[in-house]
């Protein structure tokens, strides 16, 4: 078993419930890990047996930046689902950050997690 981890993607996205975070928008940084056999893509060295990562950030680009979502739950638990159901993994996280939230506190970010088994489990 391996785990492939892509971290922290950067983009630009217009999620939120309050108005201006649907209008101006604002950055969101996601990491996706893999749990998948690497032993089915290491013994032939090939990349049609592996998790191309390229196809990852694709799926997550479109969602981030081509949907909009009021809570950052909701574009969590939708990435995680599509990304189980499209690539042959057994296990998947995705964690989901916001830099900007309107709070009246300082902080970095706030930051949710979802984990599904994938299809092959």
């Amino acid at each position: 078993m391996g785990i492939l981890t892509i971290k922290n993607l950067v983009f630009y996205g217009y999620h939120g419930v309050q108005d201006f975070e649907k209008e101006l928008g604002g950055r969101f940084e996601v990491d996706v890990k893999i749990q998948y056999p690497f032993q089915r893509c290491a013994s032939e060295d090939t990349l049609h047996k592996a998790v191309d990562y390229q196809e990852v950030y694709a799926v997550v680009k479109d969602m981030v930046t081509g949907r909009k979502y009021h809570l950052i739950e909701t574009l969590a638990d939708h990435l995680a689902d599509t990304l189980a159901s499209q690539f042959d993994v057994d296990e998947l996280t995705v964690v989901l950050r916001k830099k900007k939230v309107p709070i009246d506190a300082v902080l970095d970010y706030v930051e949710v997690e979802v984990t599904r088994p994938g299809v092959s489990s």
